[in-house]
Protein backbone atom coordinates (compact mmCIF):
# COMPACT_ATOMS: atom_id res chain seq x y z
CA UNK A 1 0.00 0.00 0.00
CA UNK A 2 1.43 3.12 -1.39
CA UNK A 3 -1.03 5.40 0.77
CA UNK A 4 1.34 8.00 2.19
CA UNK A 5 2.51 9.30 -0.81
CA UNK A 6 -1.22 9.16 -2.95
CA UNK A 7 -2.47 11.12 0.48
CA UNK A 8 0.44 13.96 0.22
CA UNK A 9 -0.55 14.31 -3.53
CA UNK A 10 -3.71 14.62 -3.02
CA UNK A 11 -3.90 17.06 -0.38
CA UNK A 12 -1.34 19.08 -2.29
CA UNK A 13 -3.08 19.23 -5.87
CA UNK A 14 -6.22 20.47 -3.17
CA UNK A 15 -4.34 23.50 -1.72
CA UNK A 16 -3.25 24.47 -5.36
CA UNK A 17 -6.78 24.58 -6.26
CA UNK A 18 -8.82 25.54 -3.25
CA UNK A 19 -6.52 28.05 -1.39
CA UNK A 20 -5.83 30.90 -3.79
CA UNK A 21 -3.54 33.03 -1.00
CA UNK A 22 -1.26 30.64 -1.37
CA UNK A 23 -0.87 31.40 -5.14
CA UNK A 24 0.13 27.25 -5.81
CA UNK A 25 3.40 26.99 -3.56
CA UNK A 26 2.43 23.96 -1.91
CA UNK A 27 5.54 21.71 -1.81
CA UNK A 28 7.13 18.38 0.27
CA UNK A 29 10.09 20.83 1.34
CA UNK A 30 10.77 24.92 0.84
CA UNK A 31 13.62 26.81 0.33
CA UNK A 32 15.52 29.66 1.39
CA UNK A 33 13.71 33.11 0.07
CA UNK A 34 10.32 31.66 -0.58
CA UNK A 35 7.69 33.89 -1.01
CA UNK A 36 5.14 33.88 1.58
CA UNK A 37 2.54 32.32 2.17
CA UNK A 38 3.67 28.97 1.15
CA UNK A 39 2.38 25.59 2.34
CA UNK A 40 5.39 22.47 3.34
CA UNK A 41 3.89 19.14 3.60
CA UNK A 42 5.24 17.95 6.90
CA UNK A 43 5.71 14.54 9.43
CA UNK A 44 3.19 12.00 8.90
CA UNK A 45 2.53 8.74 10.43
CA UNK A 46 0.10 6.35 10.50
CA UNK A 47 -1.16 3.00 12.57
CA UNK A 48 -3.27 0.30 12.06
CA UNK A 49 -7.15 0.58 12.07
CA UNK A 50 -8.33 -2.68 10.05
CA UNK A 51 -11.65 -4.23 11.21
CA UNK A 52 -12.51 -7.92 10.50
CA UNK A 53 -11.44 -8.44 6.81
CA UNK A 54 -11.24 -4.86 5.78
CA UNK A 55 -7.17 -3.56 5.79
CA UNK A 56 -7.38 0.09 7.01
CA UNK A 57 -4.29 2.72 8.10
CA UNK A 58 -5.16 5.70 9.99
CA UNK A 59 -2.90 8.07 8.48
CA UNK A 60 -1.86 11.56 9.81
CA UNK A 61 -0.72 14.36 7.95
CA UNK A 62 0.94 17.52 9.27
CA UNK A 63 0.50 20.34 7.12
CA UNK A 64 2.33 23.41 7.53
CA UNK A 65 1.50 26.55 6.90
CA UNK A 66 4.36 29.53 6.25
CA UNK A 67 2.97 32.87 6.77
CA UNK A 68 4.37 36.91 7.11
CA UNK A 69 4.89 37.78 10.38
CA UNK A 70 6.07 41.60 9.05
CA UNK A 71 4.19 44.71 10.95
CA UNK A 72 0.42 44.75 9.83
CA UNK A 73 0.18 40.96 8.28
CA UNK A 74 0.42 39.38 11.79
CA UNK A 75 -1.02 36.38 13.12
CA UNK A 76 -4.85 37.66 12.13
CA UNK A 77 -3.93 37.74 8.31
CA UNK A 78 -2.02 34.37 9.19
CA UNK A 79 -5.51 32.76 10.63
CA UNK A 80 -6.79 33.55 7.76
CA UNK A 81 -4.70 31.47 5.10
CA UNK A 82 -4.64 28.85 8.14
CA UNK A 83 -8.31 28.61 8.35
CA UNK A 84 -8.62 28.43 4.38
CA UNK A 85 -6.25 25.07 4.32
CA UNK A 86 -8.24 23.53 7.16
CA UNK A 87 -11.84 24.48 5.62
CA UNK A 88 -10.49 22.90 2.02
CA UNK A 89 -9.53 19.78 3.60
CA UNK A 90 -11.86 19.07 6.32
CA UNK A 91 -14.32 16.65 5.33
CA UNK A 92 -13.07 16.09 1.75
CA UNK A 93 -11.25 13.52 0.36
CA UNK A 94 -10.29 12.92 -3.67
CA UNK A 95 -11.68 8.97 -4.50
CA UNK A 96 -10.26 8.65 -7.04
CA UNK A 97 -6.54 8.87 -5.60
CA UNK A 98 -7.42 7.08 -2.70
CA UNK A 99 -10.05 4.28 -1.30
CA UNK A 100 -10.48 6.73 2.13
CA UNK A 101 -13.02 8.10 4.47
CA UNK A 102 -12.82 12.20 4.10
CA UNK A 103 -10.18 13.81 6.17
CA UNK A 104 -10.48 15.07 9.30
CA UNK A 105 -9.02 18.13 10.56
CA UNK A 106 -8.25 16.98 14.44
CA UNK A 107 -5.83 20.05 15.46
CA UNK A 108 -4.86 23.52 14.20
CA UNK A 109 -2.33 25.74 15.98
CA UNK A 110 -1.23 29.29 14.71
CA UNK A 111 2.36 30.00 16.38
CA UNK A 112 5.26 32.27 16.26
CA UNK A 113 8.47 31.33 14.47
CA UNK A 114 12.10 31.85 15.55
CA UNK A 115 12.52 32.92 11.82
CA UNK A 116 10.01 35.80 12.22
CA UNK A 117 7.04 34.08 10.31
CA UNK A 118 4.26 32.68 11.73
CA UNK A 119 3.67 29.15 11.55
CA UNK A 120 0.42 26.94 11.36
CA UNK A 121 -0.02 23.64 11.95
CA UNK A 122 -2.75 22.01 10.15
CA UNK A 123 -3.20 18.13 10.73
CA UNK A 124 -5.47 15.87 9.45
CA UNK A 125 -6.22 12.41 9.73
CA UNK A 126 -7.49 10.01 6.57
CA UNK A 127 -8.42 6.55 7.30
CA UNK A 128 -7.68 4.46 4.39
CA UNK A 129 -8.68 1.25 2.90
CA UNK A 130 -6.18 -0.91 1.07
Amino acid sequence: MRAGAALRRAVAGRLVAEVPDLGGRVWDRSSKGDILPYVTLGPSYWSDASVQCVAVRAITLQVDVWCSGAAGAGKGDAEDVIDDVATALNDWMDQDALTAHPLRVIMVRVMDDPSGVVHGVVQVEALVEG
